[in-house]
């Protein structure tokens, strides 16, 4: 059967829209309270962040529940992007689309450990003993272990691979494509920060670009018809 091309998907446009403002939003939220961390504090090991967190409590927390929104906000970006990249690159989107929704689920889970960690439990046990918590409890706790960091490292690391490749067959400008692949890249095998940049630009810049590439699709490209 010929499919109606004449007739859009009920909330076609909505959606793409819904998915370009989640994939905008959900980097600023995720990405910049982090980086803007980073111009006031430096690149800091975890029981210094943590003492700087309590000198600095009001925007500590806004940081780490703008990083939980961001995370659910960048997960209906991605899915929204592999329902474009599925009328192009089927196999990638398949596999993709499952290992990176994994591993996002463990980076939202892993935003609120944290701050269930560093904010919450420092604030009411003190900065050493938030810093012990983490270090013989969430880094050796087998549930913790399973379920936050093998998604975060594996799921995320290849998902984002998968979703990049995906985009850049997809017709979706290459540019950010290769902005995607850079970003975890360079946040497990790059060096540490340099001067003003981090890693948490690359996200935020490779988002952005996602976002207006998405809402300039036609609607008929959007739907796949074009493919």
């Amino acid at each position: 059967m010929q499919r109606n091309d004449t007739m859009a998907p009920p909330f076609s446009r909505a959606i793409q829209i819904i998915v370009a403002g989640s994939l905008a939003l959900g980097g600023v939220l995720t990405g910049g309270l982090q980086y803007l961390e980073y111009l006031l504090a430096g690149d800091l090991e975890r029981k210094d962040q943590i003492a700087w967190g309590l000198d600095h409590q009001a925007f500590y927390r806004a940081e780490w529940v703008a990083g939980m929104f961001g995370g659910f906000l960048l997960l209906l970006g991605f899915l929204g992007l592999w329902q474009f990249t599925r009328w192009h690159a089927p196999r990638l989107t398949a596999i993709g689309a499952v290992i990176l929704t994994w591993g996002l689920a463990g980076q939202v889970f892993s935003d609120v450990g944290t701050f269930t960690a560093q904010v919450v439990a420092a604030d009411v046990l003190g900065g050493d003993r938030a810093e012990q918590l983490i270090a013989d409890g969430y880094m050796k706790d087998l549930g913790m272990i399973v379920g936050v960091l093998v998604p975060v490292i594996a799921g995320m690391f290849f998902g984002v691979l998968l979703l990049a490749a995906a985009c850049w067959r997809s017709g979706l400008p290459k540019g950010a494509a290769a902005l995607v692949a850079l970003w975890p890249l360079w946040d497990f095998f790059g060096p540490s920060p340099l001067g003003p940049f981090t890693t948490d630009l690359l996200l935020i810049g490779s988002t952005a670009w996602l976002a207006v590439s998405v809402m300039l699709l036609s609607g008929a490209r959007w739907r796949g018809q074009n493919a």
